[in-house]
């Protein structure tokens, strides 16, 4: 099975399907906060020889409308707004389109795998603090192409800058700072084989390297780079019309004062139902995460993670680890009509930290590190905070022609709110494609 069949193959079940499909950041919010184990166009940022499943489209979204601080009437926009696109040229025939050349590229994402790393503020004395700046280039670029077998390749690239300017909150406007820089740059690469019986394998490794001020840096200074690699499979399921989907991921991520090893295992199923899918998934975790000067401290701004730059030199490591598990579903399904379909999902980690401070940390309760003391006790993901993370999710979409599909993520207050004041959010998310 080559790429082009197996794009058609998905397309057959409408919406999604077994297979591969036309998604948006909306769809998945909606209906289980993860694309380990189903194949979408989402799954471009974790491999990016997927991009040459999803050629000729444009993809497009307000951002995230998650802002929690609202007024009876008041109104805040979404942040982070996203649109780009994703263009082949086949060098086939109609029979075969492939070998075939793929290039795309996508403005205004967040990658939140390694924007978790940069504080706000870096402390600089005892009373001086310097902003690390929102950055604003944000870019993902594609380039892969396919062989005649069908197998493909791809590359990526993530640059999301900022050096020497701030956004000034009075005046709306971008001002001169010279001690305003963060900076991470990624790139990977991967691979996606098709074989005859309908099984695809997949695997792909980056390199990132995120830097942040007041100094500004060189792209190889202080040897700090974080590794990823991630890999699965697709092992069609006759039986229930479906696919088993195992798969592994790993990141070894280095920052000024950081230190973090994610590992991460496990297996799912997605399923083809009468006008739906559905998809479950279990997986094991372990994180380790170690920093230095690292603080969270109530004093700056409203509250803020601080990284105290004087005390490189001489680093007291804290340590926090978590191991447990994650189980994680979604579903979909068209009702009324064939061009619109509604979705639910959800998930939930439970997991067993271990927190261990450096005796010569000390801490008070207004600013303290990643544990403000040695303990060990049980967390989960946030039960309710509309982010990417929380519990469920829901939300529908709205399919016309197999060309223009809007995803809309509902917000997950909607229904408690009283509708006579005015207050909070309709819709936390609405993204679309169009395929040409």
């Amino acid at each position: 099975m080559n790429l082009r069949t197996a794009a058609a193959f998905g397309a057959a079940f409408g919406i999604l399907g077994v297979g591969s499909a036309f998604a948006t950041f909306a769809r998945v919010e909606s209906m289980g906060k993860n694309t380990t184990y189903i194949m979408d166009d989402v799954s471009i940022f974790d491999n990016p020889a997927n991009a040459n499943l999803y050629s000729n489209y444009l993809i497009g979204g307000f951002g995230a409308y998650t802002d929690n601080d609202m007024t009876a009437g008041g109104n805040k926009d979404p942040q982070h707004p996203t649109f780009g696109g994703i263009f082949s040229i086949s060098f086939g025939d109609d029979n075969n389109p492939d070998p075939k050349f793929t290039i795309g590229g996508l403005f205004g994402r967040i990658n939140p795998e390694l924007a978790m790393y940069l504080p706000d503020y870096v402390q600089t004395s005892t009373k001086g603090y310097v902003v690390v700046p929102e950055t604003v280039t944000n870019f993902d670029g594609f380039l892969g192409g396919t062989f005649s077998s069908g197998d493909a390749w791809g590359l990526h690239i993530y640059i999301a800058h900022q050096d020497g300017g701030d956004l000034d909150a009075e005046s709306g406007t971008y001002q001169p700072n010279s001690k305003a820089y963060a900076s991470i740059v990624e790139a990977d690469g991967g691979l996606n084989v098709q074989t005859s019986s309908g099984t695809s394998y997949e695997a792909s490794f980056g390199l990132a390297r995120i830097q942040y001020g007041p100094d500004h840096h060189n792209f190889f200074d202080d040897g700090d780079f974080t590794f990823l690699a991630k890999a699965r499979a697709f092992f069609t399921l006759e039986a229930i019309d479906g696919e088993l989907v195992p798969a592994v991921s790993m990141k070894l991520a280095q920052a000024p004062g950081i230190d973090d090893k994610h590992a991460q295992a496990g297996a799912g199923i997605n399923v083809a139902m009468d006008r739906g899918f559905f998809w479950l998934g279990l997986d094991f975790i372990w994180n380790q995460l170690k920093a230095h000067d690292w603080v969270y401290d109530k004093a700056v701004g409203d509250g803020a993670w601080v990284y105290d730059s004087r005390s490189e030199d001489d680093p007291h490591w804290d340590k926090r680890s978590d191991i447990g598990g994650k189980i994680s579903f979604g579903i979909e399904r068209n009702i009324w009509w064939d061009w619109f379909v509604i979705r639910v999902g959800g998930q939930k980690k439970i997991l067993y930290t271990d927190c261990d401070v450096n005796d010569k940390n000390s801490y008070t309760d207004s600013r303290y590190g990643i544990c403000k003391d040695d303990g060990t006790f049980f967390t989960t993901n946030p039960l309710a905070d509309g982010s990417n993370e929380d519990h469920v999710g829901f939300g529908f979409g709205i399919n016309i022609e197999e060309r223009l599909k809007i995803d809309v993520t509902v917000a997950e207050d909607l229904l408690f709110r009283n509708p006579f004041q005015g207050e909070g959010r309709i819709f936390s998310r609405l993204d679309a494609t169009y395929s040409f």
